[in-house]
C-alpha cells in the first residue's frame, strides 16, 4: 500500500470513527479549564468527556444507519459505518467501559451534569417522545435538532470541570455563565454546516432545520449573527469584567475563523476535509486560547 494511501486510510479512520470528534470535544472542556483556571482541566474529567462523546456518538451513528435513505446511505461517511460496524460496536464497548471507570473519580455533584446530557443522548438517538404522529426523536421534533447537540454539548463541556472543582453553586457564576453562553452561539453556528450538508436527506425524512426552513444562505446568516453575538459577549466581558486580554484576543480569532467557515459551507466540500475543518473548529478555539496565554 502505498504511503499516501496509507495515510488518508488512518485520517478517515480517525474521522469517521468519531475519534476525532471525541478529541475536539475534550479540546472544548479543557477550554473551560484554561478560561477559568489557566490549566487544561483534570484528566478525569477530560477522559469522560472524551469517552461520553464516543460513546454517544458511535451509538447514534450505528442506529442512525438502519433509518438512512438508499441515496444517504451511498455518503462517504455513512459507507464508512456500513464497512467497519465492528469498529463502533468495539468502540461503543471500550467508551462504556472507560466511562464507568472514570465514574469512579466523580463526585456525586456531578451527577447534576450527567443526568440532562445522557437523557438528551438517548432522546436524540432513540424514538422516546410519543406525539400524534408516533414516537418521535428529538432531531424530528421542529427545527431543533441543531439546538439539542449545542446546548447537551455546551453543558458537559462548561459545566463538569467547574462542578468537578467547585460546588453546584459555582454553575451560576458570571464568568461561568458567560462561558456557557459563547460556547452555545458558537456550537450552534459551527453545527449550522452539517444541517446545509444534509439538508436534501432531511427534507426527505420530513426533518426540520434551519436550513430546511430557511435555505443554507439565511442559515448561514443566522450563523454568523450568532458569532457577532459572540464577539459582543466577549467585548462586553473584557469591558465590564475579569476577561484578560490575551485569552480575549484567542476568543475573538476562534470567532473569526468560524466565520470563514460559515461561508465556506455554502459550497460542497470533501467530505472529510469538511468533518476536519467544521469538528476541528471545537479544537481551534482551545488552542487560540491557549496559543495567546503562553506565546509571547
Amino acid at each position: 500500500m502505498k504511503i499516501p494511501s496509507l495515510f488518508q486510510s488512518g485520517i478517515s479512520f480517525f474521522v469517521y470513527s468519531n475519534l476525532f470528534l471525541a478529541f475536539c470535544a475534550t479540546a472544548y472542556t479543557a477550554k473551560t479549564s484554561l478560561l477559568l483556571y489557566g490549566d487544561n482541566g483534570s484528566l478525569h474529567v477530560n477522559s469522560m468527556v472524551f469517552f461520553a462523546t464516543l460513546f454517544l456518538y458511535c451509538l447514534h451513528r450505528i442506529n442512525k444507519k438502519e433509518s438512512m435513505e438508499s441515496e444517504e446511505s451511498l455518503e462517504e461517511r455513512n459507507g464508512w459505518v456500513t464497512t467497519h460496524k465492528s469498529v463502533f460496536y468495539a468502540f461503543i464497548g471500550i467508551s462504556l467501559l472507560f466511562m464507568l471507570i472514570e465514574l469512579r473519580y466523580m463526585p456525586i455533584r456531578t451527577w447534576v451534569v450527567f443526568i440532562p446530557v445522557g437523557l438528551l443522548g438517548m432522546g436524540y438517538t432513540f424514538p422516546l417522545i410519543l406525539t400524534t404522529k408516533g414516537w418521535k426523536r428529538l432531531r424530528d421534533l421542529y427545527w431543533l435538532k441543531t439546538f439539542w447537540i449545542a446546548f447537551a454539548f455546551c453543558w458537559l463541556t462548561t459545566f463538569l470541570p467547574v462542578v468537578y472543582r467547585e460546588s453546584l453553586a459555582a454553575m451560576t457564576k458570571r464568568e461561568v455563565l458567560f462561558i456557557f453562553v459563547r460556547s452555545l452561539l458558537f456550537l450552534f453556528a459551527m453545527c449550522i454546516p452539517f444541517d446545509i450538508r444534509d439538508m436534501q436527506f432531511d427534507r426527505m425524512k420530513s426533518v426540520s432545520t434551519l436550513p430546511v426552513r430557511l435555505g443554507a444562505k439565511n442559515s448561514v446568516k443566522v450563523g454568523s449573527l450568532l458569532l457577532l453575538l459572540f464577539i459582543v459577549l466577549v467585548s462586553i466581558q473584557f469591558f465590564y469584567t475579569h476577561l484578560a486580554i490575551r485569552p480575549a484576543i484567542g476568543l475573538f480569532l476562534s470567532s473569526s475563523i468560524g466565520i470563514v467557515l460559515l461561508q465556506l459551507a455554502k459550497n460542497k466540500q470533501p467530505a472529510l476535509l469538511f468533518s476536519l475543518l467544521y469538528d476541528g473548529a471545537l479544537f481551534t478555539q482551545w488552542l487560540f486560547i491557549w496559543l495567546c496565554i503562553h506565546l509571547a
